[in-house]
């Protein structure tokens, strides 16, 4: 985000004696001043000022230095306006986490959408390079930015699906699609997966495990250091229960389990540790463990239904950035 700057020069030439003393005092003070009005208001460089009063640029450095410190320059943020830097201060510094990124919240869920993919493509631009390996898993939410995103091109960056990419039903929310259309964004290259997320039972996806397409995957997952995740929640408007994956059944059965949601279908409890449970038995996605060992993890999430979910992540250090909306930031706080 941007921010206006504005430096006040005062002139603080306060004295604790009288006489010689005081007189020095104020000589040092009109120096420093001047020294910052050269800098600060004619722009001059230290270099350029140095030269002038045939003084040395450490000599410079350290009178600017003192300036500050003598409260003769002041240095001032003015906030533009929807700006949210307090508030997401007071949330990376209440979770320890890198960097928290805060839009406007809005009645209309599409432009809360479209915000966070306009945050979460100055936030690629700034941070991808082209030789990365970045994870993408599915959901709604997540769909919804990266359809909207707009972001430099990084030719050769690989996108890889941290999940089974097929669905019962066709909602293009799977990690497949949303791994295509960040490819196409990117200008990089998408790997699919060919099989679903979830299996009947165990013995099943331990069959699927062994197919080559599978292994590739799991080998590419390896190099990930970036991961850019969405999160459901075990209550209210749940996709996998719209789409008909999960039933009323299943989600009791988490909640029962002390589950809040999950992190590319590893449930996790409000401390982010990992909820054992038998679904993930038939389960085909990126482990806990291995999100824990990526460097980087773009959390993508917002709505009262999340909070849990999302404090959960943050607790268990299993997200690095986080991108929300203002009524959600303030639940976490």
């Amino acid at each position: 985000m941007q921010h206006k700057l504005k430096v006040f020069l005062g002139t603080r030439f306060e004295t604790q004696t009288t006489g010689k003393h005081r007189k020095k005092k104020m000589i040092k003070n009109k120096l420093l001043f001047k020294i910052s009005s050269l800098y600060y208001v004619e722009n001059l460089t230290q270099q350029e000022i140095a030269d002038n009063l045939n003084y040395s640029r450490s000599n410079i450095s350290r009178c600017l230095e003192k300036a500050r410190s003598e409260k003769i320059v002041e240095i001032k943020l003015n906030y533009p306006e929807g700006n949210f830097n307090e508030l997401e201060f007071l949330i990376e510094d209440k979770y320890k986490m890198n960097e928290c990124i805060i839009v406007p919240s809005s009645e209309s869920a599409d432009e809360v959408l479209k915000n966070m993919a306009l945050e979460l493509g100055e936030l690629l631009d700034r941070v991808l390079k082209p030789s990365d390996y970045v994870g993408v898993n599915w959901g709604y939410t997540l769909k919804e930015v990266v359809g909207c995103l707009k972001v430099q091109k990084k030719p050769g960056i690989k996108i890889i699906p941290m999940m089974g990419g097929l669905g019962k039903i066709d909602t293009g929310i799977q990690a497949n699609l949303v791994s295509r259309t960040l490819a196409e964004k990117l200008g990089g290259i998408s790997h699919p997966i060919h099989f679903p997320a979830f299996f009947n039972n165990k013995e099943i996806k331990k069959a699927v495990e062994e197919d080559r397409n599978v292994k590739e995957i799991v080998e590419l997952s390896k190099k990930i250091n970036w991961a850019i995740l969405g999160m459901s929640s075990t209550t209210g408007d749940n996709t996998l229960l719209r789409i008909k994956e999960f039933t009323g059944t299943d989600m009791n059965y988490l909640n029962k389990l002390g589950a809040v949601g999950d992190l590319n279908l590893n449930w996790i409890n409000n401390k982010g540790q990992y909820v054992a449970n038998k679904i993930n038995d038939r389960t085909l996605t990126v482990s806990y463990e291995r999100i824990k060992q990526i460097k980087n993890v773009i959390g993508i999430a917002f709505g009262e239904n999340k909070v849990e979910v999302i404090k959960g992540a943050l607790n268990g250090k299993l997200i690095s950035i986080l991108i929300t909306d203002e009524k959600t930031a303030n639940l976490l706080i």
